[in-house]
Formats: structure tokens, C-alpha cells, sequence
């Protein structure tokens, strides 16, 4: 049988949106034996299922394993999993209730519910979740309570980084706008990095991994960091800082003379520094040369005509690259008149959008 699994993480669309959710992954790994047991009161007769959401139609789930309940209303399922996931059990009632749980091999979760409460209160035991998705059942079903759960989410999250029951918690942390903040999102890398370390190679660590790289790129683009200190030599060995252009919007554009794609770019700076440098805007240009003749020399043949132009003469060896994680160039960082990065990497059009949008008025 092929076992489908999900996990729902944020995938980021673009500066300022909420990131969607509901990312559908396949796995087929060799399956590892789980148990799933207990009571359910007044349910003799009744069907309780095992599904996953099937990644080839949103919305459908795959059928992984059911039992009949018995005639003292105690139940049990014996089935295989492909490794830690996000799955679906379910009693064929006439509200057809459901449960969101996850699963790892060797597990036996055990139950000890009624009908009437098995959303509510499943009484969860057995696996090291119980406690947290006990709670959670009572908050879903809580009207007005999702302040509280993101609230519940992020505390439990933080408290214990390796629960397994933290990919279903991960769903409701940033549920709006203003729960994108640092803390909130630093809860989530030590989640990632917890499940990177403790569930080496399981999709919900590769997914948490992926979904990191989203949230950095959210944060560099929406003023969560402060742009590090510059302070270099201009041409006449002049020292200019870059925090002394604080108050402006400044492209830090960081490129070389000897670089083909860098004089290729600087075109298209001269003319949006031409575009908007009377609404308050200006470039901090950081050379990676080594040669300070041949810098001065691009920098004329160029047109690169703003004032502020700076470089150690070190190449590669330059502080800023370590500073700001250079892999190479050309390589721009934003700033707004805060000393805060809204930006990086931005080039061509990306980077016309972008001013266009800053200066839209």
C-alpha cells in the first residue's frame, strides 16, 4: 500500500502576506507498526478509521486502516505508518467526528472517550503528546478561543521543541498578521531545529527545515533586522558609515569591478538612483576590489554617480562578506530610514518592483 502523509507549514507568497498553508506530502518509506486502542462508550457497532489526506486531490483522504467496535465499546487498530506524520482517526457516526493526531513508529495510543465526547474530550493516553493534544481538542471546540490556542501553541511549542504533536501546533502559531514576530517565529526555528536533530530524515524535519529558509526571507523583507555598521574607506580615504545615511532609503549594493553581472546590474541602479533619489533614496555602493585604480576607473566608466562608494581593497577577504553571509555578487540589501533591512538580493526588476512600491506616492 503507498501511505500518504501531510504537514502543514507556512510557505511565504510575498512581502506582507500571510503564508498559506496546506502542504501535501508523499511518503513511502518502509512502514513501521503502530497501535491505536480503547474505549469509546455507547460506540458497540460503530466503524473507527485511520486516514491520511492524499496528495494527489486536496481535500480526499486515504482509508489506511479501520476496526469495528466491539460489544463492550473497546476497540483496536493494528496498522503501519511510514515514520512520524500528521493523520486523521474517525468514527462513521452521524456527525462522522474526527481527530487530528500524529504518528510515529512504535506508538499505541490508547483512548477512553463516549461518542458524544470524542472530539471534546478523547482522554488521549500512551504517547508523549497526550497531554498537549488533550488540550487541544478542548480549544478547538472552545467558541472564540483561537487567540488562546496560538497562545497555547506557542508556549507548549517553546516548552518542548521535540513533541511530536508540535507539527498539528504549528497550524494555529501564526494564524494572523500580527502573530508574525520575532518570537513567535524563533519558536518555530527551535521547533525546526529540534526536529532536524531528534527526527533525522522524517518529512516533517525536512518540511520544518524548508519552511525556515520562508520565514528568514519574511523577516528580512518585512523590518525584523537591523542592517549592520559599514565603515569603510571612500576613494580619497574618507571613512563613510553607512549608519551616517540613516534617515534615507539606501541600496546596499555590494559588487566588484572584476565582476561581469555586477557592470551588467549597474545600469539599471544608476537609473532608479536617477528615478528616486529626490524622494529620499540613495545607494551605498561596497566594493569587493582589490585594486583601487581599477575600482576608481568603474566606477567613472559606469556612471555610478551618487557620492557614497567605500571598499577595504580586500576582495573576497572584505569584512562585510562574513558580516553579511556574502555568497556572491552583485548582492544588495534594502534599508529603510530606520536602519532596518526590508530587502536582499533584490536586482532588475525585483528591485524596480520593489521601489515602485515604496514610492508608489
Amino acid at each position: 500500500m503507498k501511505y500518504l502523509f501531510f504537514i502543514c507549514l507556512f510557505g511565504l507568497v510575498s512581502c506582507g502576506e500571510v503564508p498559506a498553508t496546506d502542504v501535501f506530502i508523499e511518503n513511502q518509506k518502509s512502514p513501521d507498526d503502530i497501535t491505536i486502542s480503547g474505549k469509546i462508550e455507547n460506540g458497540a457497532g460503530m466503524e473507527i478509521f485511520l486516514e491520511a489526506p492524499l496528495l494527489e486531490s486536496r481535500g480526499t483522504k486515504v482509508q489506511i486502516a479501520k476496526a469495528v467496535i466491539g460489544n463492550d465499546d473497546s476497540f483496536k487498530i493494528n496498522t503501519k505508518v511510514p515514520g512520524l506524520g500528521y493523520y486523521i482517526l474517525k468514527i462513521k457516526s452521524e456527525s462522522n467526528d474526527s481527530l487530528e493526531i500524529t504518528l510515529n513508529k512504535g506508538d499505541n495510543l490508547q483512548l477512553n472517550t463516549t461518542v458524544k465526547d470524542f472530539m471534546f474530550n478523547p482522554k488521549y493516553s500512551g504517547v508523549s503528546w497526550a497531554e498537549d493534544a488533550n488540550s487541544y481538542q478542548q480549544f478547538i471546540h472552545s467558541q472564540g478561543q483561537e487567540d488562546q490556542l496560538s497562545s497555547f501553541a506557542a508556549k507548549r511549542m517553546k516548552e518542548n521543541p521535540i513533541n511530536p504533536f508540535n507539527i498539528i501546533l504549528s497550524m494555529h502559531l501564526m494564524k494572523k498578521e500580527t502573530d508574525y514576530n520575532e518570537a513567535r517565529i524563533q519558536i518555530f526555528f527551535e521547533v525546526a531545529s529540534a526536529f532536524y536533530s531528534n527526527y533525522p530524515g522524517s518529512e516533517p524535519a525536512n518540511n520544518f527545515q524548508n519552511q525556515t529558509i520562508f520565514l528568514r526571507k519574511y523577516m528580512e523583507n518585512n523590518a525584523f533586522y537591523d542592517v549592520p555598521e559599514i565603515s569603510l574607506n571612500t576613494p580619497n580615504n574618507n571613512i563613510l558609515n553607512l549608519s551616517d545615511l540613516k534617515g534615507k532609503y539606501v541600496l546596499v549594493d555590494f559588487w566588484a569591478s572584476w565582476c561581469g553581472p555586477c557592470r551588467r546590474e549597474n545600469p539599471n541602479v544608476v537609473r532608479l538612483y536617477k528615478k528616486y533619489r529626490k524622494k529620499n533614496f540613495t545607494v551605498y555602493s561596497v566594493s569587493l576590489d582589490e585594486d583601487g585604480t581599477k575600482w576608481k576607473q568603474a566606477i567613472k566608466m559606469d556612471n555610478l554617480i551618487w557620492p557614497n562608494h567605500v571598499s577595504d581593497l580586500k576582495g573576497w577577504n572584505s569584512s562585510v562578506v562574513p558580516l553579511f553571509n556574502i555568497q556572491g555578487i552583485p548582492y544588495t540589501v534594502l534599508v529603510n530610514p530606520e536602519g532596518k533591512i526590508i530587502g536582499v538580493n533584490l536586482r532588475g526588476q525585483e528591485l524596480e518592483e520593489k521601489l515602485t512600491e515604496i514610492f508608489k506616492s
